[in-house]
């Protein structure tokens, strides 16, 4: 990765936070992406939070007896030293290793960037991450199930099948999503080594990932052998092990669902094990409503738990089986830009001006005044947006009015410590028909996408193309893309 690139990241990990989340903002993030993402000083509070949530909610909900009680608030108090422990160790390193880079003190080997001190950070692949060390606990987690041996097998085994690994034949649990944490450790209860193994550094702040260790339970199945035994139980009519791995390894987008597509789709290096081959290591297991109702059946009292949990995925299943609970959703559900304009109460400020550097970088584009930047993205087919990232949410929601003003529908999202203002593709439609710079600089940027853009950037490109030829008119914009198409990667950038 680009050394600006790190240092941006570090900057986002290391901003300050005004105030600590709330219980809400957290369980607003679990039930929709599963991962805490963000600043240091936010996401190890965060995680600290809801697992006092969980242990809270598990303890009211299940009849414990006074020992199940004492290990549940034993393993939340391991969780909770644990966590404060990596957010120290974590701000410390990630501190020195941006100063190394601002001051130009650092050094790379292979793999790593150094510090002056030793302090190091992986930096191969997409993600960097930064590995924790010492930071480990034993404690026990009760039988909260209270499940038939058989029964619990059952959903041992779709974990299994998914993202439980295995380490001195004892199965282990890797996971950024604090809901996965209980639900794994309540079908392999017992004694537990734990630790915070490492912190990724994303392009929203950071996350966190836990280790696992069931120390009470002997792995019984290599991963190839428990997906053919999912395969085995759903032929026969077993929902239970299908549930736990689709919990694992289950790909499914909240539009589609509210949309009314039901798709079943697992990801697995073997996809033909599971059933029809969708994609690059995914299987198409099962369509349809019922599909949803079969899942949530199986659950039983597991059900309850990913409820109290708000697993993001479990959600799922709730949008796709709950009537009510879907009609809810959709009635509370705004854009991101009026939730915004409700806390703040606001509609106006200093709108940020177009510097000629902004105005002149690939991919820009200038709409009423406001630089914003182009990106494709995919979903349902795929779709072309401009964005544009600030700090303040009070400029994102004047940048916002500025672009209604217009008569453009905006949005605004929080994107980890950012607010993104974003418009989606009509309206870029509307604006290409009537501006020609606008029209030139979005047929440049699909030209270059076509040529250097990943297999799926070329993919929504050429269809974009395909739909509007005005793209690639020569009257309209064609001479500039064909101009783009002839240039080198290096031209463009």
């Amino acid at each position: 990765m680009e050394l600006n690139k790190i240092k941006q990241r570090l900057e986002l990990a290391l901003r300050p936070v005004e105030k600590p989340p709330t219980i809400e903002e957290v369980l607003e993030r679990v039930s929709r992406r599963g991962v805490l993402r963000g600043p240091v000083d936010w996401v190890f509070p965060g995680w600290i939070t809801y697992v006092e949530y969980a242990t809270q909610k598990i303890a009211e909900a299940f009849p414990l007896s006074e020992e199940g009680k004492r290990q549940l608030f034993h393993f939340r108090d391991a969780m909770r030293r644990l966590l404060l422990e990596a957010w120290t160790q974590t701000k410390e390193k990630l501190t020195t290793l941006y100063k190394a880079i601002v001051e130009g003190t650092y050094r790379l080997e292979g793999k790593r960037l150094y510090a002056p001190d030793g302090t190091w950070i992986y930096i191969d692949g997409t993600t960097p991450h930064l590995k924790i060390h010492g930071i480990s606990a034993l404690a026990h987690f009760p039988d909260l199930l209270r499940l038939p041996r058989v029964r619990l097998e059952l959903f041992q085994l779709g974990w299994r099948a998914s993202d439980e690994g295995e380490t001195r034949n004892r199965p282990i649990m890797q996971t950024a999503q604090p809901w996965q944490v209980f639900a794994w450790t309540a079908v392999r209860y017992g004694a537990l080594y734990t630790r915070i193994a490492s912190v990724n550094l994303t392009r929203e702040g950071v996350s966190v990932l836990v280790r696992l260790r069931a120390n009470s339970w002997k792995q019984r199945w290599d991963k190839n052998e428990a997906i053919d035994l999912v395969a085995s139980h759903l032929k026969r009519g077993e929902w239970a092990t299908l549930l736990t791995a689709w919990l694992g390894d289950g790909k499914v987008k909240r539009r589609d669902v509210l949309c009314g597509e039901y798709k079943l789709v697992i990801a697995t290096k073997e996809p033909w094990r599971l059933g029809l081959d969708v994609g690059t290591n995914e299987a198409l297991v099962a369509t349809g409503r019922e599909t949803y109702l079969k899942l949530k059946e199986s659950a039983g009292v597991y059900g309850a738990l990913l409820d109290l949990l708000k697993a993001h995925k479990w959600m799922y299943i709730k949008l796709t089986t709950d009537d009510g609970f879907r009609a809810a959703y959709k009635l509370n559900r705004k854009r991101g830009i009026d939730r915004l304009r409700e806390a703040y109460r606001q509609n106006n400020g200093e709108t940020p001006t177009v510097s000629h550097a902004e105005a002149n970088k690939p991919g820009a584009v200038t709409v009423v005044g406001v630089a914003m930047y182009l990106q494709l993205v995919s979903g349902r087919g795929g779709s072309l947006l401009a964005k544009r990232y600030v700090r303040d949410v009070e400029k994102a929601l004047a940048i916002a009015g500025r672009l209604e003003s217009a008569g453009l529908r905006p949005n605004v999202v929080p994107v980890g410590s950012y607010y993104m203002v974003y418009i989606a593709t009509a309206d870029l439609l509307r604006l290409a028909e009537r501006d020609e710079t606008i029209r030139k600089a979005i047929a440049l940027y699909l030209a270059e996408k076509v040529k250097n853009g990943t297999p799926r950037q070329r993919e929504i490109a050429e269809k974009i193309l395909k739909r509007h030829p005005s793209f690639s008119n020569p009257a309209t914009g064609g001479r500039h893309l064909k101009l783009a198409m002839d240039k080198t990667p290096r031209q463009l950038r």
